[in-house]
């Protein structure tokens, strides 16, 4: 439940790792004073938090990054040839910047949905919104996120 956390709004971290921390020992006390040490100082702790992120993975750049090998054609380009295929995909972006904001397409028309990553978005958002409102603990809210839990947990 640990990584649970990341879901929670930045000030309540530190309450939700005392909480999941209290009654531990051993190697597990050693993984919180670890976690505690290296993961949530102050300039690391928004590095991991993604309360209200909608983007959580990284592969609209590794989508990216393929569609720009693929138009390379070949493994090592030459610095004109690189610069080249850079001036193209600036074009390109520049001309789907005018489209989206001339009305003719939606920021919506664009994304590629994958089904599966869509249905937990939506379920991490509504137990978000459950958690923001006040209807689920901050416990209740770990372990649906951590257990990815399809109903309400009553306790």
């Amino acid at each position: 439940m640990l990584m649970a956390t990341a879901f929670l709004p930045l000030p309540e971290v530190p309450a939700a790792v005392d909480l999941l921390g209290r009654n531990v020992t051993g190697l597990i006390a050693a993984l919180f004073d670890y976690f505690r040490r290296e993961w949530m100082t102050p300039n690391r702790l928004p590095l991991w938090n993604v309360y209200n992120v909608q983007t959580r993975t990284n592969n609209h750049l590794e989508g990216w990054h393929l569609k720009m090998n693929r138009q390379a054609g070949k493994h090592h380009l030459s610095f004109y040839e690189l610069l080249q295929l850079l001036i193209d995909e600036q074009g390109s972006t520049e001309t789907l910047i005018q489209q989206v904001t001339s009305g003719r397409v939606t920021a919506n028309d664009l994304r590629i949905k994958n089904n599966k990553y869509e249905e937990v978005q939506l379920r991490i958002t509504a137990l978000t919104a459950e958690y923001d409102g006040g209807t689920r603990t901050m416990e209740q809210f770990l372990k649906a996120v951590a257990y990815d839990v399809p109903e309400p947990i009553n306790f």
